[in-house]
């Protein structure tokens, strides 16, 4: 049989037949219910991938634009940072260079204390444009223009009950000449409070001027390096690095982004991988209903199948019918259900939010009927662990091969119950009825 005849029958198979009373076959039934779970199980998984991939990348961002920068020159046989900062700068593709200091240290204020990472950093840090992409005021103004000038996190700042203009102590720790390690007390002026959206990095950080730090924090605690910002880290993760590779002062050893939080971005992949093959699992069950619909649509078309042998359709064209068929099945599932996940992926935070208070007025309705106190907000995926948003990030060449994949599971679904259909005699299908 030729194309045409092939898919004017294999419409009319999986079209169905009404009964005398009007209503469809349950063959019909079964291929509506393939499609459904096909889409159904589509949904969660696309959300799922799309929730994972604005999660990695809004965190990975974070911490590239606002931690690691694209780029670090860390010196080892060199201390000239201005040098390497001013080198890094004139080089091609490179749009920011600046020296940092790393130490910890103790933040006391309001009788509380907390543990910080501080970060000497150059005010042309904190006002560059890709550094305030994610790093949010809250209150005051993101300058360090003074010597002792500070900008704090938010949640640390919640923690001290700090606000702009509020003075704190930082305790740091140096040895005198006689290698005693003994305290040292500084004074400094929040001059804002800034967040970067995740309360890992929020609860930590402590900003200041990096000539401050330079003075005040111990050399032998310090971590000192030229932070180096140039093309998309996402598209070209090594082009900071390569970018002044050859126009540093020797001494220098540099290393992308990747490198620096190796340990985080590959536990952040691997957590997305594992969420995906459990999800991928629903698909392939799903595919299986596939077989069964299509199963039942070889035993109820018994007669069918029998005519058309009769008139010369060979198995071969039984099994393109049915094993095409199931195919179509599985696109036509996969369409809606990628219409389905990426609705529900585009209103993400939106649906939390509304899940959210829908649990939230239930709990307070509990706690009043039982005379207990209101508990406390509950959030669905915790700011401690997460972004406060979830970025909309929705990666449709991933879409597409799931929806390629689905598809492809459809048709190895189908070809059991096309062999079958295949294999049938004209003789066993005209006496089932």
């Amino acid at each position: 049989m030729k194309g045409a005849p092939i898919l004017f029958v294999a419409s009319r198979f999986f079209a169905g037949r009404r009964n005398a009373a009007g209503t469809r076959d349950q063959a019909r039934k079964a291929l509506v219910g393939a499609v459904l779970s096909i889409a159904l199980s589509l949904v969660p998984l696309i959300t799922v991938m799309q929730v994972a991939d604005g999660m990695i990348r809004g965190i990975t961002a974070r911490y590239v634009e606002l931690g690691t920068y694209h780029a670090q020159a860390v010196p080892y046989a060199s201390a000239d940072l201005v040098g390497a900062r001013d080198a890094a700068r004139n080089a091609p593709g490179v749009t920011g260079a600046w020296i940092e200091r790393q130490s910890v240290g103790v933040v006391f204020a309001h009788g509380a204390r907390e543990g910080a990472i501080i970060r000497g950093v150059e005010q042309g840090f904190v006002t560059d444009p890709s550094t305030l992409e994610y790093l949010r005021v809250v209150s005051g103004a993101a300058t360090i223009e003074k010597p002792y000038d500070a900008l704090v996190g938010s949640a640390m700042a919640r923690k001290l009950s700090l606000n702009a203009g509020d003075t704190v102590n930082l305790i740091t720790i140096r040895r005198n000449q006689s290698g005693v390690m003994i305290p040292r007390v500084s004074i400094l002026t929040v001059r804002g409070v800034v967040s970067a959206g995740y309360r890992d990095l929020d609860a930590q950080w402590l900003f200041m001027r990096q000539e401050t730090a330079a003075r005040l924090l111990p050399p032998e605690n310090t971590r000192s390096f030229v932070g180096i910002k140039a093309a998309d880290p996402f598209k070209a993760p090594a082009a900071a690095r390569d970018a002044v590779s050859g126009h540093l002062p020797p001494g220098f050893s540099v290393y992308q982004w990747k490198d620096i939080q190796r340990n985080l971005f590959e536990s952040l992949a691997s957590t997305r991988t594992m969420l995906l093959l459990i999800m991928a699992i629903t698909v392939a069950v799903a595919a299986v209903n596939v077989s069964s619909a299509l199963t039942t649509l070889v035993l109820e078309r018994g007669q069918e199948i029998a005519v058309m042998k009769s008139l010369g359709a060979s198995p071969a064209d039984l099994a393109r019918i049915f094993s095409l068929g199931g195919a179509a099945l599985g696109a036509l599932g996969a369409v809606l259900g990628a219409a389905g996940g990426l609705l529900v992926s585009v209103r993400i935070n939106q649906i939390l939010a509304g899940l959210e208070r829908i649990l939230n007025m239930l709990r307070d309705l509990s706690a009043r009927l039982s005379g207990g106190l209101s508990p406390a907000q509950y959030r669905i995926l915790d700011p401690a662990y997460y972004l406060e948003t979830i970025p909309v990030h929705i990666p449709f060449a991933e879409i597409a091969v799931v929806v390629i994949a689905a598809v492809g599971l459809s048709f190895v679904a189908a070809l059991g119950p096309a062999r079958r259909a295949a294999a049938l005699s004209p003789l066993d299908g005209f006496r089932k009825r």
